[in-house]
């Protein structure tokens, strides 16, 4: 798909393109991680995985979740890159008129609009969840910021959930 685009006559205007390409790249990384983590991991039994990554010792539970969350994060912008190369080039392309304008931007707009709106309701539910069971859930902090004062409180919450003191940072 990205090579159509790039491909595209009348050429693509410098942020179109621009954009299209980043959104490229960002895919292509994104691909090379979905194909690593399996790679890596076919020989980690579950038993295994649990014994690395209990109480942080040889694995940061933070730094791991966002190494196997970064293949969506990827995508996210290679979409956001993709939409506003679609948006420029809309915009900028001098053929049909107004008319035709219009027409492109209508159905591009009611999916930007319609997005925001799923990720607002998306957001309303986190909040809702996380003041529900707030107490249940650690807060991640990529930072170790445990302090010799706050180190009994959270080490005792930490102990009852059996996971590390100095992995996050609990809110």
């Amino acid at each position: 798909m990205s090579a159509a685009i790039l491909a595209i006559s009348p050429p693509a205007p410098p942020l179109a393109f621009s954009a299209w390409l980043g959104a490229a790249g960002l895919s292509v990384c994104g691909l090379f991680i979905v194909q690593y983590f399996p790679i890596q991991a076919f020989s980690i039994s579950d038993e295994d995985m649990g014994e690395l990554v209990k109480d942080g010792h040889y694995i940061n539970l933070a730094m791991l979740a966002t190494a196997v969350a970064s293949p969506v994060i990827f995508s996210l912008w290679s979409s956001i890159l993709f939409a506003v190369g679609i948006v420029d080039y809309i915009i900028e392309n001098p053929r049909g008129g107004p008319q035709f304008m219009l027409l492109s931007l209508v159905p591009v707009t009611i999916g930007f609009m319609t997005s925001a709106v799923v990720m607002t309701i998306g957001s309303v539910i986190g909040r809702r969840v996380q003041a529900r069971v707030g107490a249940l859930l650690p807060t991640f902090s990529p930072v170790d910021l445990v302090s010799p004062a706050r180190t009994s409180t959270i080490e005792n919450r930490c102990d009852q959930r059996r996971l590390g003191p100095r992995i996050f940072l609990l809110k």
